[in-house]
């Protein structure tokens, strides 16, 4: 369902399955981590996830595969370690992703925006994170992820009441950054792609490593340390004396 396009250094991942409101299968899953990698080796500086669906950015897990996993418990830790990796693979990706959301967004697809470094946030967008309208649980990593963003007591309310949130609400309470569509998320990818691809590295390791608790931490400080014989920074030394825009290599 997944299809990767890439222009001007910005990748872009859109869900496009109608008929299902962009529901996502284990087959969906398993493909995107690939996808991700893809778009790095491609040299994208930013992706750009979004739904072709009017009305529709994820309506959530394929009920379908879900209803199996009632008579098969053999297939439970399967589909977990699945969408894990898939979750995993969007949140460690040295290239930013960008959620761009305009419709609905339910159950999963909460979780696979929360993944995403940046949220930006439509008119028509409507938040919902569903499991106990249907008698089952939330990752706890995206229960983390989720209260990192919103708070505890949101999460709290998101999760318990499994009501839909709406795209100012969505913005007041933090589950989104920006408040726009199209333009302003192409805006946002061009702004990152302008910068060091070494520096933004950097950066989302260490926001991941800051978001698990962690203050310090010897990896982050040794490339702190040799960011300053790199080639990003000779060449944004350079650019800030020539007064002219850097051209990154990462």
């Amino acid at each position: 369902m997944f299809e990767l396009t890439i222009d001007e250094r910005i990748a872009r991942l859109t869900l496009a399955r109608a008929a299902t409101r962009n529901a996502l299968s284990t087959d969906d899953w398993r493909a995107l981590p690939a996808l991700i990698e893809q778009a790095a080796r491609l040299k994208a500086r930013a992706i750009i996830l979004s739904s072709r669906v009017e009305g529709a950015f994820c309506a959530g897990a394929d009920l379908r595969e879900l209803a199996t996993l009632h008579d098969d418990p053999g297939a439970r830790l399967p589909f977990r370690n699945v969408m894990r990796a898939a979750l995993d693979a969007v949140r460690n990706s040295a290239v930013p992703v960008i959620a761009q959301v305009d419709g609905d967004c339910f159950g999963a697809g909460v979780a696979l925006v929360i993944a995403c470094d940046v949220r930006v946030v439509g008119p028509a967008a409507r938040f919902a994170v569903t499991p106990a309208k249907l008698g089952i649980a939330y990752p706890l990593e995206d229960i983390a992820r989720l209260a990192a963003l919103v708070g505890d007591g949101q999460a709290s309310r998101m999760m318990l009441a499994a009501e839909i949130v709406g795209a100012d609400e969505a913005l007041r309470i933090g589950l989104g950054e920006v408040a726009g569509g199209e333009a302003e998320a192409r805006r946002l990818a061009h702004a990152i792609a302008a910068n060091a691809p070494s520096s933004i590295a950097m950066l989302k390791r260490g926001l991941t490593l800051a978001a698990s608790g962690r203050s310090s931490d010897e990896g982050h400080d040794r490339a702190f340390d040799s960011a300053f014989g790199g080639g990003d920074f000779a060449e944004g030394i350079a650019a800030f004396r020539a007064r002219r825009t850097p051209d990154f290599e990462g």
